[in-house]
């Protein structure tokens, strides 16, 4: 008895250590390795949004052969997610100390809603980023019809770079995802994606529909 219960404990301090194993903080940063894949994550390890289970972060995944920083909001139903991109617009944008203000393109996808570069910004920032000690991230969300919500601007600092990103080559970093078809929503007139959108959000069990989402995302934003 007294050895099945030893053998239980080590089997349980080895299963641990190898679930802490998959998160590793260098620096500033966490590299993260879900069980299984082949496709870890780098993030900032403070974060620049963390409310009501939605989160913020700073990531750096792969674009071709760079790595570059995006920006992920994770946590928002994948209705909300939509209702807003059919009824508002994002802006987000990353600023490396002394450089421009790079612009990124917010799509819905698999993973969460992603704010990523373009290959030209992309390269830009995959060149600074290396040595960066600090980076300035900003959001700003508008509403079709409504008051653009206030920008959320945050400076996050930066260290062991470079030690993160080896790391994250080494072990296989996650891609960029393709953002998910729209089903061709793109074509309709404003009025008839608002429309779409309010009976979604309707369906989903929000009673105020499309009135109710800036209230919704200013929750969220609010400094």
């Amino acid at each position: 008895m007294r050895t099945y219960v030893l053998t239980i404990a080590i089997l349980g301090a080895l299963a641990a250590a190898a679930h802490a194993a998959t998160e590793q903080q260098i620096g500033s940063w966490v590299v993260s390795c879900p069980d299984g894949s082949r496709e870890c994550q780098m993030r900032s390890g403070k974060r620049f949004l963390d409310k009501a289970g939605i989160t913020g972060d700073l990531e750096i995944e792969s674009q071709g052969r760079s790595l570059v920083p995006v920006i992920a909001l994770r946590g928002i139903s994948s209705e909300i997610l939509t209702a807003a991109s059919l009824a508002g617009t994002t802006e987000a944008s990353i600023q490396f100390p002394g450089g421009a203000w790079q612009a990124l393109t917010c799509n819905t996808t698999k993973a969460g809603y992603i704010c990523a570069p373009d290959e030209t910004a992309g390269r830009i920032l995959s060149a600074g980023l290396a040595t960066a000690k600090s980076v300035k991230v900003r959001v700003s969300v508008s509403v079709a019809g409504m008051a653009p919500l206030p920008a959320q601007e945050k400076t996050l600092d930066l260290s062991g770079t470079n030690e993160a990103l080896a790391r994250l080559r080494s072990v296989g970093p996650s891609p960029i995802p393709a953002a998910l078809a729209t089903g061709g929503a793109g074509t309709q007139s404003p009025a008839g994606m608002m429309g779409m959108a309010d009976k979604m959000m309707k369906a989903a069990g929000y009673p105020q529909g499309v009135s109710g989402l800036e209230g919704m995302i200013a929750k969220y934003m609010a400094k």
